[in-house]
């Protein structure tokens, strides 16, 4: 069978082969996860990992608003902009403490009812949810959110939790 590139003798056998097979097929299974982490793989600037939650109150029909902790902490609010199956396309606002404003895609929450009697429902932006830039240090910022949560319709609540990864690029001053 010969020798490998690294001078190490071929291994031999069925169960030698299938080992080195398994071992392949992960190293490629990894490379294809890391690959496939939104604003990971992509990032030519600087990635960071973020997370953290949001607590919102409905304050009409078809819009939130309320504040973000953890990474993001600052002010966040939602628009509802149409129904889709099993879901809403919403619209965000998110201004971090400093100021600064980060701008979000469009995104759709998936809502998934619940048999409690008080109008709880789960929602899940099964998607997340796609940052596309914003002001000062989210300037050409991009990344993806994941959010999941509960929303209580009787008290007009909701309380998600938020996780991803934002690239942030080099803001020229000037």
């Amino acid at each position: 069978m010969g020798k490998l590139r690294s001078g190490k003798e071929r291994p031999k056998g069925k169960l030698a082969r299938a080992k080195m097979g398994v071992g392949l097929t992960l190293l490629s299974g990894g490379v294809l996860l890391v690959s496939a982490v939104p604003g990971f793989a992509a990032c030519s600037g600087q990635p960071q990992h973020v997370a953290g939650g949001i607590l919102t109150d409905f304050i009409d029909q078809s819009h939130t608003d309320g504040i973000a902790i953890g990474d993001l902490r600052g002010s966040v609010g939602v628009e509802i902009l149409s129904a889709i199956p099993n879901g809403f396309r919403v619209h965000h606002h998110w201004v971090i403490e400093s100021g600064d404003q980060i701008f979000l895609a469009d995104a759709d929450v998936t809502v998934f009812p619940t048999s409690d009697p008080n109008g709880r429902a789960l929602g899940d932006y099964l998607n997340g949810v796609n940052i596309i830039g914003g002001t000062g240090r989210f300037d050409k910022a991009s990344g993806n959110l994941g959010a999941w949560g509960a929303v209580d319709l009787s008290q007009g609540k909701l309380t998600l939790r938020y996780e991803g990864t934002i690239c942030f690029h080099p803001v020229s001053a000037g």
